[in-house]
């Protein structure tokens, strides 16, 4: 319950003593045993929370007259009283109800403790741990990192409702009662300031937090009675009157993101419309925004400085890592949201805002490739969406794109060799030369490769693409089919993310370049690398039988089988027959319609393998035989299990096991010899 010196006494009203949710405890056991090195964020949070609950009565006020204090100025107010050791923070702000104040202050339901204790324990780097309060919602516990005891008393702007005093030592345990009495619509918190805590009770030191973490704030922030915040919208000020600083900590306050951010972009324009609009590029997002079942665009849109929503489609799904917030005079306050979706002025700000993100990031890619490099691991398979959704751009997003190749390991050691110092300056430099010689990590120095520089690299007389898709980069350097390229030098892309044979067959063509699967039974090799089938007619009439007996042995398992003209090494591989689709993009199908049949693929054997030279010599002199038709479908198995989907890891099994007695034996006989 509050103490006599709060705002409202719970003498008589009901009081309900509760318990902290597991995860709550657990949040408040870490902040209380000083977790953050940094105090100053509990003062910043709390001043976020505030100003987030003047946003809501702001934009609540625009329609509903009916509200307790509607005239009521928008600020947040903070005093000291040194003699009781408290410091309190009050907004005029929405205010709490009962229940909101059991939801949002002692559940789970809307702290994000569970998320944020999960994130803590996958974080071993001290310093990045400062960073996850705020960006998981629990920034109102941040009270108890200099805290003994917090008093809340809020009031709804609900007329209906009664005010709310909420009480906690941070132990485990709370008190909640309703009150009464009449006090005005906001929140108020009190807190009883540790001993070891006290410099926040002088008001000079709080101002200085309040200037570096909270100017941007655009509401008062007042300290002592002295407005110690600018308390105007970054995003309308001068560009040249703002700090990376204050850039960051707008970005800081807005997303939750502690983190700094990769890039922003301020945009200002008067014509044909006039809005503002301030975005950033981040490190990296929470997956659930990027890959949820229902993600979204978190722009905030503002109404002359009004915020109004923060999920409007200012920009296209594909680019819904981007924060930010757009400011738009040329609509009305009370703009309802199915009319935006429709609002010819948000189509302008969209295509205007879209532009210029694609442009910051092509800026990344072409002046910092190592902040280009953080972007892509992040965001790239996010990115890649923007082919097969945005027609407009699809060309601007292709040149973004990067995907490693058959080319990529000598690429990154070129690349980072070419970065790195020369020896003979890193011993005359001591230890800071020895550091430069080390090369910046690039989209160059890890191998990867844009559209365009494949081209660039192109064979004389190559007019396509050549490109194979697997599960990892591992997989497809080691697939057969990769033989007459690395043979005859010609390189390959390699396309490992789940959506990025869905990229290439939205693009078709690059440059003028069609892309070819290299997996494809029509595929269109070089002259030079093609590869002429078995030589004399003995050797043809053997492939031409054992063809025969492997298209009627293995009919439930592949749509054909036929002489190979491209392996030189491997005995046999898979590949998808013309019209056919890539597994790549059966996967991506099927996730959606389980039912959607899967293409038998087509068997190319290589005559010239001793394996199968030897299948046919044993198809000549027993057709009938067990080994023979074991080995069949051996083919196909050896096949799926470079692909890491084997059919059935017994029969597997079985045969490499009397693969292994069969050669050990040979190996005893010829040693005996």
């Amino acid at each position: 319950m509050a103490d006599e010196q709060s705002t409202t006494t719970a003498e008589d009203a009901q009081v309900e003593e509760r318990t902290f949710q597991t995860e709550v405890q657990q949040v408040l056991q870490i902040l209380i045993h000083s977790l953050y090195t940094d105090k100053d964020v509990f003062l910043r949070e709390l001043v976020s929370n505030a100003s987030d609950a003047l946003d809501k009565i702001r934009f609540q006020s625009l329609t509903d007259k009916d509200i307790v204090d509607p005239d009521a100025d928008l600020t947040v107010d903070i005093s000291i009283d040194a003699t009781a050791k408290t410091l309190t923070i009050r907004d005029t702000g929405i205010g709490m109800t009962r229940d909101e104040v059991n939801a949002n202050i002692g559940t789970i339901a809307h702290s994000g403790s569970r998320q944020f204790l999960q994130k803590l324990s996958e974080e071993t780097n001290e310093e990045n741990k400062l960073k996850l309060i705020g960006q998981f919602g629990v920034g109102f516990y941040s009270v108890f990192i200099v805290a003994e005891r917090v008093v809340v008393t809020t009031r709804s702007a609900d007329k209906e409702a009664d005010a709310v005093i909420w009480e906690s030592t941070g132990d485990g345990t709370y008190t909640i009662s309703t009150t009464k009495n009449k006090i005005a619509r906001g929140t108020e918190i009190k807190i009883y300031v540790r001993s070891d805590c006290e410099e926040y009770l002088d008001a000079h030191r709080l101002e200085g937090v309040v200037r570096r973490h909270s100017d941007f704030v655009s509401y008062p922030v007042k300290v002592a009675g002295k407005q110690a915040n600018s308390a105007s919208a970054l995003w309308t000020r001068p560009r040249n009157e703002i700090t990376a600083e204050h850039y960051t900590e707008f970005y800081q306050h807005l997303s939750g993101d502690h983190q700094q951010p990769l890039a922003w972009e301020h945009v200002a324009v008067d014509v044909p419309i006039q809005f503002y609009a301030v975005l950033f590029l981040p490190q990296q997002s929470p997956m659930e925004l990027l890959f949820g079942q229902d993600p979204k665009v978190k722009i905030n849109l503002h109404v002359k400085r009004v915020f109004i929503q923060d999920d409007c489609e200012l920009l296209p799904l594909y680019l819904r890592f981007v924060r930010g917030v757009v400011d738009c005079d040329d609509l009305p306050l009370n703009v309802a949201r199915e009319s935006l979706q429709n609002s010819p002025v948000i189509a302008k700000i969209r295509q205007t805002l879209t532009r210029r993100v694609l442009n910051k990031i092509e800026d990344l890619a072409n002046k910092e490739p190592a902040k280009f490099l953080t972007f892509w691991e992040s965001f790239g398979i996010v990115l890649k969406e923007g082919v097969a959704r945005d027609f407009d751009h699809r060309e601007q997003v292709s040149k973004l794109l990067r995907f490693f190749s058959s080319f990529s390991a000598k690429l990154a050691a070129d690349a980072a060799a070419d970065a790195a110092v020369p020896a003979v300056a890193t011993e005359a430099g001591g230890d800071d030369a020895a550091d430069k010689a080390t090369p910046e990590r690039t989209t160059a120095t890890e191998g990867l490769v844009a559209l365009q520089d494949y081209i660039d690299r192109l064979k004389e007389n190559q007019d396509v693409i050549y490109y194979v898709g697997g599960d990892n980069r591992q997989q497809v350097e080691q697939s057969p089919l990769m033989e007459p390229f690395r043979k005859h030098d010609l390189e390959v892309l390699y396309l490992t993310d789940p959506v990025d044979e869905w990229v290439v067959n939205s693009l078709q063509d690059f440059d003028g370049k069609r892309f070819q699967a290299i997996d494809a039974e029509d595929l269109d090799l070089p002259e030079d690398a093609r590869i002429e089938g078995a030589e004399s007619g003995q050797d043809k009439e053997r492939t031409i039988e054992l063809v025969s007996f492997l298209k009627k042995e293995l009919a439930s398992r592949v749509g054909e089988v036929k002489e190979s003209g491209r392996l030189s090494d491997s005995p046999c591989a898979l590949v998808v027959p013309k019209g056919g689709l890539s597994q790549q993009m059966e996967r991506l199908i099927r996730m959606s319609d389980q039912n959607f049949p899967i293409t038998k693929r087509t068997l190319e054997i290589n005559p010239r393998h001793a394996a199968i030279r030897n299948m046919g010599e044993l198809l000549k002199a027993d057709r009938n035989s067990d080994e023979l038709k074991e080995w069949s479908h051996f083919l196909v198995d050896y096949v799926l299990l470079a692909e890491g989907k084997v059919e059935s890891p017994e029969r597997v099994m079985a045969q490499i096991q009397k693969m292994m007695s069969v050669s050990s034996e040979a190996a005893l006989k010829a040693r005996d010899k």
